[in-house]
């Protein structure tokens, strides 16, 4: 039996998003259609990320072997009619890939005989809950490979141990055996989103290095979690009074490491969703008005202290009323989504957002007039090359562009210099770029 690949929406249609993006596939190793099927669509509506589905440890091996990119991460049953053992997680070991094992069996022994292959966590099929934690648990494992962490002790044994848990994860790992090395690792590392600190270090111990991380970078951007072996109920307070975001006392298992780093990882990203959805247009995934001009007066004071050039471009998309009068409001949101994708991908380092309805605008720094007049011409090339397709009708458009590097006083008067470019654009027949004199 082969295996089942289930894609995601196309990406030409697909609108930016803010945030870690998933560029490979979850496998699903199930012999029930039903469940398997269940489990993709929770891996879709949570993640909206490829999947591929195998009924067999033949399939899996197949689907490892063919599929690309290739897969990290598995959720696999461990009793497959091919392989009622648990042969599946050697195979995924094999090839690398972290797996979750779900089974309806349990005992110690079972637990015991996991634990030494290193599968990332044990899943009884006790409930549908196990369904809704193994995805969410793939999930987190898939944004860890992307994920820095650093451990601080100076301990090698201690170090060694949590490196290796940490691996199991599939995080990039950092260690450091004080504080003065951590803070040197987190300069040359932004990367690192977690760092685990032992309480009693020389030079620089675990409360000092959290305040002096602390002082860089907020909780909402870097976690922190203190451990020690000292049996002090103040030292867990006294971690958090310096601004460490949990706290774990030696000895603890495995599966409490586990769920308290994910737990900490999960608070981060639940900021940053919250973060973007008050910076983000909820359609187009770019920056909206708001975060635009308020980013943008950085740039521009940044920039008028340094004396560098600083382009702004206001982009308009042609004759769109037209385009949702003959097509309605879906079609018209498909370009725009459509647009900001090309949008992104052209410019996509500097400063982009959706200003509103139909119009778009940019900050373009340390670039001069005529490398941003070429970037804009290029992009007006490609759009205007593009023809969408909805509902079996070809739908082009166009976009007039207006430039300008004149400063001005305030960001204001850099953007209204666009604004009248772009004015100016549209009435030359419009599908043009204009740079204001």
């Amino acid at each position: 039996m082969t295996a089942t690949r289930i894609r995601k929406r196309a990406s030409h249609t697909a609108s930016p998003k803010p945030g870690y993006k998933f560029d490979r596939p979850i496998l699903v190793v199930e012999d029930q259609k039903s469940t398997a099927e269940y489990t993709a669509a929770l891996i879709k509506g949570r993640w909206n990320c490829e999947v591929v589905m195998a009924a067999s440890f033949r399939a899996a091996k197949e689907a490892l072997k063919s599929t690309s990119p290739a897969i990290q991460v598995a959720i696999c049953d461990l009793n497959l009619p091919d392989a009622p053992y648990g042969e599946v997680i050697d195979l995924m070991n094999e090839y690398g890939v972290a797996s979750i094992a779900l089974t309806g069996a349990y005992g110690e022994e079972l637990r015991a005989s996991l634990n030494k292959k290193g599968v990332v966590d044990y899943i009884p099929k006790d409930s549908v809950n196990a369904y809704e934690y193994a995805v969410s648990l793939a999930g987190r494992v898939q944004k860890n490979y992307h994920t820095g962490v650093l451990i601080v002790d100076d301990s090698l044994s201690a170090r060694a141990l949590y490196k290796h848990m940490c691996e199991l994860l599939r995080f990039r790992v950092f260690t450091a055996n004080d504080g003065k090395e951590a803070l040197e690792v987190l300069k040359q590392h932004p990367l690192i989103s977690l760092v685990l600190t032992d309480y009693a270090m020389p030079e620089v111990n675990g409360y000092e290095l959290t305040t002096k991380a602390r002082s860089k970078f907020s909780k909402d951007k870097l976690a922190i979690i203190g451990i020690s072996a000292v049996s002090d109920e103040e030292i867990s307070s006294n971690f958090l009074k310096c601004g460490a975001n949990d706290y774990l006392a030696k000895p603890f298992t495995y599966q409490e490491f586990l769920c308290r780093i994910h737990q900490n990882l999960d608070m981060l990203d639940l900021i940053q969703a919250n973060r973007d959805a008050a910076q983000r247009d909820f359609l187009t995934g770019l920056y909206n008005r708001r975060y635009f001009f308020e980013a943008g007066t950085q740039m521009y004071a940044a920039t008028k202290k340094k004396k560098q050039e600083l382009v702004a471009a206001m982009i308009d998309l042609d004759s769109f009323k037209g385009i949702n009068d003959q097509y309605g409001h879906d079609c018209g949101d498909l370009v725009i989504k459509h647009f900001a994708f090309l949008l992104d991908k052209q410019l996509g380092k500097n400063l982009i957002a959706r200003i509103g309805g139909e119009e778009f605008a940019a900050l373009l720094d340390e670039t001069k007039l005529n490398d941003a007049c070429k970037l804009f011409e290029e992009l007006r090339i490609k759009v205007k090359n593009s023809v969408l397709d909805f509902g079996g009708a070809e739908i082009p458009y166009t976009i007039s562009i207006g430039l300008c590097n004149q400063l001005g006083e305030t960001i204001d008067d850099l953007v209204k210099g666009a604004d009248i470019a772009l004015y100016k654009a549209k009435n030359n027949n419009r599908d043009q770029v204009f740079v204001l004199d």
